[in-house]
C-alpha cells in the first residue's frame, strides 16, 4: 500500500503541483481511507517528503554514483548533469527535495543525493585530488547545483541555457579540487591522508579523529 500511495502522490505531483496532492484525491484514486495515509506517514508533510525520495530513488535506479575503477572527477560531473536534468524535468518533486530547508535538518531526498555526493568525493581525497574537506566540498557543489537548477526553473523554458549548469559545475570543481599544475599540492596531500587514516589500526580511534581534525585544517 505504501508504494501505491507513493505512486499515486507522485503522479499528481507531476501533474498538478504540491496542491493536488491532497488526502482526498489520493483516498479517491485509491479507494482507502485517510487514516490509512496518516499512519504510514504521519501528516502532508511526511508524505510529501516520502514522495521526493521516492521519485529521486526511482530516477537513481540505474545509476548509483563512483564505480571501482571510474575516474571520480568525471563521475561527480556525470553525477551533476544527471541532477541538473532531473531537477529540470520534476520541479515540483525537486522543489520539496530542496526549495523548503529548515535549520539543522534535512529532507530525506536531498540527504540521499548528499551521500551518493559524498562517496565520489571521498574517492577524489582518496587520489590526492580534493583541495578542501569532504563535507566542504558537499557543501559547496550542492550550493551551485541547487542554485542552477533554481535560476533556470524560473527562466522561460525556451530561454534557458544549460551552458549555466556547465559553467556553475566546472567553477565549483576548480574550488574543491587541486589545480592540475598547482606548485603547492599540500591540501591535496592533507585530503588523500585525511582519507587513508580511517582504514588504518595502527591509531586509536581518538588518534585517528585528532589527526583527521589537523588534517582538514592543514588543507583549510
Amino acid at each position: 500500500m505504501r508504494v501505491r500511495i507513493l505512486d499515486t502522490a507522485f503522479a499528481l505531483l507531476t501533474d498538478g503541483g504540491r496542491d493536488a496532492v491532497t488526502t482526498r484525491a489520493i483516498t479517491s484514486a485509491l479507494h482507502i481511507q485517510a487514516p490509512t495515509i496518516y499512519r504510514i506517514f504521519g501528516d502532508k508533510q511526511g508524505l510529501l517528503d516520502a514522495v521526493a525520495l521516492h521519485g529521486f530513488s526511482n530516477h537513481l535506479a540505474s545509476w548509483t554514483g563512483w564505480k571501482p575503477g571510474s575516474d571520480p572527477v568525471e563521475s561527480i560531473r556525470q553525477g551533476w548533469d544527471m541532477h541538473i536534468e532531473w531537477g529540470l524535468l520534476n520541479p515540483h518533486v525537486y522543489s520539496i527535495a530542496y526549495g523548503e530547508p529548515h535549520p539543522g535538518t534535512s529532507t530525506s531526498a536531498a540527504s540521499a543525493i548528499d551521500e551518493i555526493l559524498r562517496v565520489q568525493i571521498r574517492e577524489a581525497a582518496k587520489e590526492g585530488l580534493l583541495a578542501v574537506p569532504v563535507d566542504d566540498a558537499v557543501h559547496m557543489l550542492r550550493a551551485v547545483g541547487v542554485g542552477v537548477v533554481f535560476t533556470l526553473l524560473a527562466m522561460p523554458e525556451e530561454h534557458r541555457d544549460l551552458r549555466l549548469s556547465v559553467r556553475g559545475r566546472e567553477s565549483a570543481l576548480r574550488t574543491i579540487l587541486i589545480a592540475p599544475d598547482a606548485n603547492d599540492d599540500r591540501s591535496g596531500a592533507a585530503m588523500q591522508l585525511r582519507h587513508q587514516i580511517a582504514e588504518t589500526t595502527a591509531l586509536t580511534a581518538n588518534e585517528r579523529a585528532l589527526l583527521g581534525d589537523w588534517l582538514d585544517r592543514l588543507a583549510e
